[in-house]
C-alpha cells in the first residue's frame, strides 16, 4: 500500500461520487430485535369457510384449532472497517486532503452503503417466490412483456397494488425504454417518490440500481416493502484523536444488519434473471498438468454459487449447456485457486447458480491445459 507524500498537489481530490442507500424503501424495519440476536415470527394459517346449518348444537361448523408455524430470523451480518490517518502525512499534504470526516464519509459511500444495497437485493431475489430466466436474452421487443409477465404472478397471489416497488438493472430500463409495446412510455418521468427512483412503470414505483449492487444476473426484482424486514441494529462511526500508539486519527466503523424474508411473503416478489451485463468474461492459462486449467473469472458472481463443467466439445454446446435457467445441481463447485479439471481440445463452462440449483449467469472458456 502506497502513502504518497506531495511536495505539490493540487488540493481537489478525484472524488467517486456513488448513489446513496437504494434498498430502504424495499424493506421495513417492523420487528424489533432490540436484546436480541434472534427473534422467532409467528405465522398463522386459516380455516375452511363451511355452509351455516340453521339447526343443531355445531351450527357454524365443527371448531379447528388455529394453526401456526413460527419462523426464526437470526442476525449474521456484523461488518467493521478501520483505518488511519498519520499526522506527519496529513502535514505534508495539501490542507484538507486527509481530513478524517471527508475519508470517513466516503468510507461510507463507496463501501458501506453499495454492500448493504446488495446484501438486501440479494435477500429479495433468492426469497423470491416467483422466479424467471430468461433462457433467450430479452430484447427491447420483449422487456416490457417480462416485466408484465413478473408483476402479474404477483396479482395473481391478491397481493396490493399498492407499495410495490421494482429494483431495476440499467441494461433492462435501456430495453424497455425501447418496447414498443410499452405503451405508457410516459409512466417513466411521473412520479418520483424514493431516493433512485426514476418514475412508474404500470403504477410500480422503478429504482435504477447499478448492476454491481444486484445479484448476478438479475435483470430486475418487482417487490413490497412488507416481505423485507431488514433491521440495523449497531450503526456506528467513531473519529480518534491521537490514540494511543497513533499520532493522527484514527477511524473506526461497525454495522450490524441484516434482511429476512417472511415465510408467508415470499409470494409478494418476482425476480426475473437474464441480465446480459452480468454475463462472466472468463480466460484460461495452463495448469500444472494436461488434466487442469487455471481459470480467472471477470464479471459480477454475487448473490449465488459458482460451479464449473470442464468437458463440453465445443464452444456452442457449452454454450447451451449453461443456459440461464439451466439445472447444474450436478456440477463441480468451483475451486477458490481457479484450477479445473478438464483436457486438451475441450471447453470449460462456469456458471453461477442460485439457490434453486438454476443458471443465473455464465462464461464459456477453451481449456489451456499444462503439459
Amino acid at each position: 500500500m502506497a502513502v504518497n507524500l506531495t511536495t505539490r498537489f493540487s488540493g481537489k481530490v478525484d472524488e467517486v461520487i456513488n448513489n446513496g442507500a437504494l434498498s430502504t424503501p424495499s424493506i421495513n424495519k417492523d420487528y424489533d430485535f432490540v436484546g436480541a440476536k434472534t427473534v422467532k415470527v409467528y405465522a398463522f394459517g386459516t380455516v375452511p369457510l363451511n355452509d351455516y346449518n340453521r339447526t343443531g348444537s355445531n351450527r357454524y361448523g365443527t371448531p379447528q384449532e388455529l394453526q401456526d408455524t413460527t419462523q426464526e430470523l437470526t442476525m449474521t451480518q456484523d461488518k467493521s472497517f478501520t483505518f488511519t490517518i498519520d499526522k506527519g502525512n496529513a502535514t505534508d499534504t495539501e490542507p484538507g486532503v486527509r481530513e478524517a470526516g471527508k475519508q470517513l464519509r466516503r468510507e461510507t459511500d463507496l463501501e458501506i452503503i453499495p454492500a448493504l444495497d446488495l446484501y438486501r437485493f440479494t435477500k429479495i431475489a433468492v426469497g423470491a417466490g416467483h422466479k424467471f430466466y430468461a433462457a433467450t436474452a430479452l430484447t427491447s421487443s420483449t422487456a416490457y412483456e417480462a416485466f408484465l409477465d413478473a408483476n402479474q404472478a404477483i396479482d395473481d397471489e391478491d397481493v396490493p397494488a399498492t407499495g410495490r416497488i421494482c429494483n431495476a438493472s440499467p441494461a433492462f430500463l435501456n430495453l424497455i425504454k425501447q418496447d414498443k409495446n410499452f405503451i405508457k412510455a410516459g409512466d417513466l418521468s411521473q412520479r418520483t417518490l424514493f431516493t433512485g427512483q426514476i418514475g412508474e412503470i404500470d403504477g410500480v414505483a422503478i429504482i435504477k440500481v447499478p448492476a454491481k449492487r444486484l445479484p448476478a444476473g438479475l435483470f430486475f426484482e418487482i417487490t413490497h416493502p412488507m416481505a423485507c424486514t431488514a433491521p440495523v441494529k449497531i450503526n456506528e462511526y467513531k473519529l480518534h484523536q491521537d490514540p494511543p500508539g497513533l499520532s493522527g486519527m484514527l477511524a473506526e466503523g461497525r454495522v450490524y444488519h441484516d434482511a429476512f424474508i417472511l415465510g408467508n411473503k415470499a409470494r409478494m416478489i418476482s425476480a426475473y434473471y437474464g441480465g446480459g451485463e452480468n454475463a462472466l468474461k472468463l480466460t484460461a492459462a495452463a495448469g500444472s498438468s494436461a488434466t487442469t486449467s487455471k481459470v480467472t473469472i471477470n464479471g459480477n458472481t454475487a448473490g449465488g454459487t459458482l460451479v464449473y463443467k470442464g468437458d463440453y466439445a465445443s464452444e456452442a454446446t457449452a454454450k447451451t449447456g449453461v443456459a440461464i435457467g439451466t439445472n447444474v445441481s450436478s456440477w463441480t463447485a468451483f475451486p477458490s485457486n481457479g484450477v479445473v479439471t478438464t483436457a486438451s481440445g475441450k471447453y470449460i463452462a462456469v456458471a453461477v447458480k442460485d439457490a434453486d440449483n438454476k443458471v443465473v449467469a455464465s462464461g464459456v472458456v477453451a481449456a489451456a491445459v499444462g503439459s
